[in-house]
């Protein structure tokens, strides 16, 4: 049945048909009640009233525009002089599929605001009597043109929250957002509808725009989703060859829920709400079985972490610990569970900064942490002395022997166990290891318990094998025994995973010179020499140390206060040769038809870096290149970059490695691991899809 005689069909029963009446506030298959924010409203005052309705399980009622079929409710009011009630406001509206048509409507309960006005006469104690009639369209299988009246009567008086105030309140939370910046435009080009929707940065995954006007596009036809650097853009079939007069308006839902009244006015599309396609669509799954799903990928990835290079700095620390594990079992036992709770707690911190500055407009993501010059010049610091203290050039007794975990002193250790964990964490968080990030991707998104499960099962993953290797050290002879017995080996395995610490520390500062003037490199370097002297054995006066040592950390922060003007050129592990990644660069490639290869990195980022030197810098990565007329594009995230930030969020990503590739001729973008193979990345370069 085509659309326009199933409208005519509806239309016919609801002016000739005889529908059943029964009580107030019932017909066959709903259930109404009007009802207001209060029970008295000031003279000359305003209230909201709202119909409260709900229809019998299976059936469902109509929107404004209720699409290829239906009716809306229509209300006849019967009011008292001097009171005005306007249109009724409707929520976000769902997709009603039937029969190959798509209505706009409702399923359940629906709550419409009115708003109202009291201008009569009365004073207070008088009472306002209000009716209503309403004509509902209600369908199934079938539909059924349905009445039924509604009534309330008000107080004038001084307003207070009436019984059904809660109810009320939530239906405006329901509401379409509508604000000034809420527009876009609406353009007919080639038979098809283009609204163009400036509102960046949100997630456009799931983007369904309703217009609120008949006759504007087909409501059965798909609606193709297209990301631009500064908006988005959605394609449908023109339900005519010309758009009706005037401003249009609508409703544009996404798929997190969230519901936007938004304004067209007519123009062509902008170059800035288009041109990167539609990025893949989000898997996320909120139901329990989802978030399940989802923590078992975080204590996978959680576990993986541990073998991913940015672990390996604080490798010594884990490896010194089991060395001794099998001589003093109990405090091991202690330690590995402090260290366990080290890095638990600090992975859900770490979650809740993250979200928190993104409740208040903050662009970052996983790894932010190093995005700070303050944090990686901090670092720097922490690595050097925990290397120095490995090596045995710590002054004895020093208090800054707590620094990094190691040897806090003879009687905290479980105190350095928990910094161990912490370290860690802060150091090794920037690698995502595979499944990490579709897991932190679900935690990002759905926040509060779910998050906290999330990253709980992250740190656990990654905790676990410390603590299960101490445990079996501890607890099955056969494994202690094998260990050898403590002496001098120590001290030279001590001495030699030091060098481990003294790399991190280099290649912190490596970071460091990526974020800051070449001033403040050398101001850092400076740091760090006045600490080292005020903490090794030396003939200084004991007054004059502390003294050294504050000098060496005012300079140091001072160092973490010197940013780059400009933004630095990617650190590149001889990279070939590559344009700067910006969205308007990248659809503007793309609408050339030709491919693009987007490599997201960061300084801080080894994965990154060892996909560069293992992968992207080979000759035959290169050839494929060349010999496709790939355009490679390289974008930096060492510093805080909201374009990239942005761009991460429409992958369901929150760091980086990224890599995107588009074929020509303006295909959809392929995401790839972010653990890369040569000959995976060369074939799907040299296939051109």
């Amino acid at each position: 049945m085509s659309s326009v005689l199933r409208f005519v069909v509806c239309l016919f029963l609801l002016c000739f048909a005889l529908p059943t009446q029964a009580e107030e506030g019932k017909s066959a298959h709903i259930t109404a009640r009007l009802i207001a924010e209060s029970a008295t409203v000031a003279p000359n005052g305003d209230i909201t009233l709202a119909l409260d309705y709900t229809p019998a399980p299976g059936w469902h009622t109509y929107w404004i525009n209720p699409g290829d079929t239906g009716l809306p409710p229509r209300f006849k009011w019967n009011l008292p002089d001097g009171l005005s009630v306007a249109d009724a406001q409707f929520p976000a509206p769902e997709l009603l599929p039937t029969f190959g048509l798509v209505s706009y409507g409702f399923n359940g309960q629906t709550v419409l605001l009115i708003p109202a006005h009291n201008g009569s006469k009365l004073t207070a104690g008088d009472i306002l009597p209000i009716k209503a009639h309403i004509d509902f369209l209600v369908c199934a299988d079938v539909c059924i043109p349905e009445s039924l009246d509604v009534s309330l009567n008000l107080k004038v008086g001084a307003p207070k929250p009436g019984p059904d105030a809660g109810v009320i309140k939530k239906a405006v939370k329901e509401l379409p957002w509508g604000t000034e910046d809420r527009k876009g435009t609406i353009n007919i080009k080639d038979g098809m509808v283009e609204i163009g929707i400036p509102l960046a940065p949100i997630n456009a995954q799931g983007a369904y725009f309703f217009p609120k006007q008949a006759n504007v596009l087909l409501p059965s036809a798909p609606q193709a989703l297209d990301i631009g650097a500064k908006g988005f853009s959605l394609h449908v079939k023109a339900a005519g060859a010309a758009l009706p007069e005037g401003d249009l308006s609508g409703v544009l839902k996404l798929a997190d829920g969230m519901a936007y009244d938004i304004v067209l006015t007519r123009a062509p599309l902008s170059p800035s709400v288009h041109g990167l396609g539609a990025a893949p669509a989000s898997q996320t799954d909120t139901t329990l079985a989802g978030v399940l799903i989802a923590m078992a990928f975080a204590f996978v990835g959680g576990l993986i972490l541990n073998l991913m290079p940015c672990v390996f700095p604080v490798l010594s620390m884990k490896l010194l610990s089991l060395a001794r594990s099998g001589h003093d079992k109990g405090l091991a036992q202690q330690e590995a569970l402090f260290y366990g709770a080290g890095t638990i707690i600090t992975f859900v911190s770490l979650a809740l900064i993250l979200t928190a500055a993104r409740l208040f407009g903050q662009s970052i993501g996983w790894g932010f942490q190093l995005q700070s010059s303050y944090v990686t010049a901090g670092l720097s610091l922490i690595m050097l002395l925990v290397a120095l203290n490995m090596s045995g050039l710590f002054e004895v007794g020093a208090s800054l022997q707590a620094v990094g975990g190691l040897q806090v002193s003879a009687n905290r250790p479980r105190l350095g166990a928990f910094l161990t964990g912490v370290l860690a964490v802060v150091v090794a968080a920037p690698c995502t290891a595979p499944f990490m990030a579709t897991a932190i991707g679900v935690a990002l998104a759905q926040g509060g318990l779910v998050s906290f499960a999330i990253f709980v099962a992250l740190g656990v993953g990654f905790a676990l094998p410390f603590v299960v290797l101490t445990y079996l050290i501890t607890l099955v002879p056969a494994v202690a025994k094998a260990l050898p017995k403590p002496g001098k080996w120590m001290d030279i395995l001590k001495h030699a995973l030091s060098l481990l610490m003294y790399a991190a520390c280099l290649w912190l500062i490596w970071v460091f010179a990526q974020q800051v003037q070449v001033y403040g490199v050398i101001l850092l370097a400076f740091a760090l020499v006045l600490v080292v002297i005020a903490v090794l054995k030396s003939p200084l006066p004991k007054f004059i140390k502390p003294v050294v040592l504050v000098g060496g950390l005012v300079l140091c922060g001072l160092a973490a206060s010197l940013p780059r003007a400009e933004k630095a050129p990617p650190a590149s592990s001889g990279l070939m040769a590559h344009k700067v990644f910006s969205t308007e660069g990248l659809a503007a490639l793309r609408a050339e038809g030709k491919p693009v290869f987007v490599d997201l990195t960061a300084a801080w980022c080894v994965t990154c870096k060892v996909n560069e030197r293992l992968v992207l810098t080979t000759p035959e990565f290169e050839k494929a290149v060349n010999a496709t007329g790939t355009v490679y594009m390289v974008g930096d995230w060492t510093n805080q970059d909201a374009e990239i930030a942005h761009y991460l969020t429409l992958f369901g990503r929150s760091g980086v490695p990224l890599y995107v590739y588009y074929g020509p001729n303006n295909a959809e973008p392929v995401v790839l691991p972010q653990i890369l193979k040569t000959a995976d990345v060369v074939k799907l370069v040299r296939a051109g899809t």
